[in-house]
């Protein structure tokens, strides 16, 4: 089957303006996200925590991080949905105080594991609105 001159030339038009579009797209790729989430996976403390931390995005030499923390949500109220045992419990129970401990640990040695990169020199922290949507907690 033979096209004709003007269907010819309209498909190599669309033709390269989606091998551009998929050149541009590839070139906002940042490769070094999945590179940071695979070493947080590695970290056997990290890893086995419930909450998985991500790199969202890495602006200059900032990597921009994933967090629970957040003062829209109480800690209880986060602690609980990763600790069901911590579900009924006050703020000042022995058990949340050490959860919120472990979770400061934990960040903290997430945001130690990125700055060991090279190309990065600072962690910033954004609220996982996402993580909390899927549990049924809407953050403005």
């Amino acid at each position: 089957m033979s096209l004709d001159r003007g269907t010819r030339i309209y498909a190599g038009i669309l033709g390269s303006l989606v091998g551009l579009s998929l050149l541009a797209w590839l070139l906002t790729l940042d490769f070094r996200l999945a590179e940071i989430d695979e070493m947080l996976k590695q970290d056997k403390q990290i890893a086995a925590y419930p909450y998985r931390f991500k790199a969202l995005e890495i602006k200059g030499t900032t990597a921009i991080l994933s967090t629970p923390r957040t003062s829209a949500v109480p800690a209880v109220k986060f602690l609980s949905m990763i600790f069901p045992r911590l579900s009924r419990k006050s703020e000042q129970d022995p058990a949340v105080i050490a959860a919120q401990k472990q979770l400061g640990k934990i960040q903290g040695k997430v945001r130690e594991l990125v700055l060991s990169r090279q190309d990065i020199e600072r962690v910033s922290w954004r609220i996982d609105r996402a993580w909390y949507a899927q549990k049924g907690v809407l953050i403005d």
